[in-house]
């Protein structure tokens, strides 16, 4: 695993862990649609979302972005409308496939800048 991927999943285990530690539950990570599927315009569907677990208030989609420093700019500024419009679709996807009963998705954001020995957590509820 390169660098960039040890990042993030590093980043990805930070935010697991905060939300664990807030009482939610941990239901998939890396979450990828199965061989096969088929996007809207019948492409093969793409994508991962880094988080999906359950709180209280009902199930949450997590998109996680980590930088080692700002040289790059702020992680959240990576989640752009683009991303918004594939992690939307990527939870269609997930909701779908899995059965469950309706009830409320929200899609939060989740930006940690540094490393192990110092870092800022920053969430942001409800980008999607």
């Amino acid at each position: 695993m390169d660098e960039r991927a040890q990042t993030g999943r590093w980043g990805e285990q930070i935010a697991a862990a905060v939300m664990i530690g807030r009482g939610w539950e941990v239901l998939e990570r890396n979450w990828r649609p199965p061989a096969g599927a088929q996007a809207e315009r019948g492409e093969p569907a793409r994508g991962e979302l880094d988080l999906i677990l359950r709180a209280p208030e009902g199930y949450v989609i997590c998109e996680v972005k980590t930088r080692t420093t700002a040289d790059c700019g702020h992680p959240f500024e990576a989640i752009d409308e683009q991303k918004i419009r594939s992690l939307r679709r990527l939870t269609g996807e997930w909701t779908s496939g899995c059965g469950l009963r309706p009830g409320p998705v929200r899609i939060d954001a989740v930006a940690i800048t540094g490393t192990p020995t110092g870092f800022t957590y920053e969430q942001l509820e409800g980008v999607g």
